[in-house]
Order: C-alpha cells, then structure tokens, then sequence
C-alpha cells in the first residue's frame, strides 16, 4: 500500500479514537424533576467534528455521501451524533483500506507525478536535458491517462500523446490552444526518444517541465 493511502488510514484511525473519547464523555442531564436528553463534553465534540468534517471533504469531496451523511447526521453534542460519525468513519476506514476511493487513487496518482517531476528537474538540474525531456514526456502520457479515465474517455492500449490529446480536446475536456501546446510537448518528448537532441534546447524542456507540472495540477 503506498505511503499517502497509509497516511490516511493512519488518520481516520486518530479520529476514531477521538470520537471514541468524545462518546466517553456522555453525561446524563435528566434528574428526579427534570428529563433531559444526555450530551458529550461540547468543546472535544465540535474539535473532533470540525477536524472529521475538514478530513472528509479533502478525502471524498463534498459531493460525496461519506461528506453529506456526515453533515447531515453530525449536528449537536449528543451522543446518537456522535455513534453516527464513529460509524461513518469507520465505512470510510474500510474503503480506504480496501482501495475502492476514486478520488484517494487520483491523490496517490498526482503524488506518484510529483515524485517523477521532481527527478525530471534533478536531471535538468545536472545538464541531462535529454532525459528529462523523455521523463516529462512519460509523465505527460500518463497524466492523459488519468484524465481520459476520469472523464469516462475511450483509452486503447496504443494511445499514445498523440491521440489522447485528440480524443480530449474532441470532448472539450480542454481547449484547441492547450491541445496545440501539449503537441509542442509532444514533438519535444519524439525527439529526445529518437535521439534528435538538436532539435530543441535546455529552455524548451524546462518549459515543457513547468507546463506539464501546471497542467496536470489543473487537470487531474
């Protein structure tokens, strides 16, 4: 399992134990006079919700069920909110461990790229403008894989840069400009892979590194 899917099991298991703590505190308002519903300890009650309700919405997004039920169901410092949230975490734990969040692999997907565009930039850091420009250019591939699959785009095996930056722009999923643009990218990328090193230069490739980067931080 890779180091940011841990990273977020890690943390909806703190917030379990949280509310585990917060359901703890339960008090009992009722007396020989008066009936009164029982409460938890207010301020931890609204720490632990702001803090699950913030870990939610970066996780699921706020379209999502996880985000909504827990809104919806996690309200006043009672004990029934409090056994409703500890149950929502817990289905979220669950997906997490078991891989079946789309938007925590599109997390891990975007942390993978980092990783390789931060290599691209040590080797053009170090004169290796050639292998850099390939490097970008695999990460450039991969990223419009990403992107066809999360706007339910047909991908082939075969795809390369190419036609998916084709089958992309023919659904408007981004504009003719930027598909002329990663085309640029494009002819950068054949030419380091067919060892026609002369036919672009350290800049171009530093500004292929720099709009690929922004590109897959706008797109994915």
């Amino acid at each position: 399992m890779n180091t940011t899917t841990n990273k977020l099991i890690e943390r909806v298991g703190q917030l379990l134990e949280k509310g585990q703590k917060v359901a703890a505190t339960k008090r009992n308002n009722s007396s020989e006079h008066v009936i009164a519903p029982s409460t938890v300890n207010s301020p931890l009650f609204h720490e632990w919700k702001n803090n699950s309700q913030n870990f939610i919405s970066m996780v699921c997004g706020e379209d999502s069920p996880y985000y909504k039920n827990f809104v919806d169901g996690v309200k006043t410092a009672h004990p029934s909110d409090v056994d409703h949230g500890i149950g929502i975490l817990t289905a979220l734990k669950e997906d997490l461990e078991l891989g079946y969040l789309t938007r925590v692999r599109n997390l891990v997907s975007a942390e993978i790229f980092t990783d390789f565009i931060e290599m691209a930039q040590h080797l053009l850091d170090n004169s290796y403008k050639d292998s850099a420009a390939s490097l970008v250019g695999a990460v450039l591939e991969n990223g419009l894989r990403q992107i066809a699959q999360k706007h339910t785009v047909d991908v082939k095996s075969g795809d390369d840069i190419g036609s998916l930056n084709t089958k992309l722009a023919d659904k408007e999923v981004y504009s003719r400009l930027l598909q002329k643009q990663i085309q640029a990218w494009k002819a950068i990328r054949d030419s380091a892979d067919h060892g026609k090193f002369e036919d672009y230069k350290t800049e171009d490739v530093k500004a292929m590194l720099e709009g690929v980067q922004r590109f897959l931080a706008e797109n994915l």
